[in-house]
């Protein structure tokens, strides 16, 4: 990793939003148009998306049709399970309108996590809020 890269890789660790800026967004960013599906359930993949704007549903193959489990938007994560478990990926991410994401590499997220103990606190509250919205799912249903 250069060292142009990895001082923009520290200043997202440290600054979170406050980083973002053009220089960021050119390297890390991508823009995802309405119904187009980021990631595949089952496919090795181990790229981090952080959601800048728009929304995403969240699915599972059902026999030849697809439940949205959820809906996930600005400033959540998506990806984090294949990262740290390292298995396939276990549902498909389809963009709800446009979407524009900050998507890292395993590598580059490793930094990330590694360097900053808000990223820890950001999964932890991200998950605990996503198990909370199955357990009522589950409790309506």
């Amino acid at each position: 990793m250069s060292d142009q890269n990895y001082a923009e890789i520290m200043k997202i660790a440290f600054q979170a939003e406050e980083a973002i800026n053009d220089e960021v967004i050119a390297k890390f960013g991508k823009k995802y148009a309405n119904k187009t599906v980021i990631i595949k359930e089952g496919d090795v993949q181990q790229e981090i998306f952080w959601i800048l704007s728009g929304e995403v549903y969240i699915t599972r193959k059902m026999g030849d049709k697809y439940k949205v489990m959820t809906t996930l938007g600005k400033g959540e994560l998506i990806g984090e399970m294949s990262f740290f478990d390292k298995s396939v990926r276990s549902a498909t991410v389809i963009t709800k309108g446009p979407v524009e994401a900050l998507v890292f590499s395993k590598e580059n997220f490793q930094e990330i996590f590694a360097a900053s103990p808000q990223w820890t606190k950001r999964l932890l509250m991200s998950l605990s809020s996503r198990i909370r919205q199955m357990i009522e799912k589950l409790q309506d249903a």
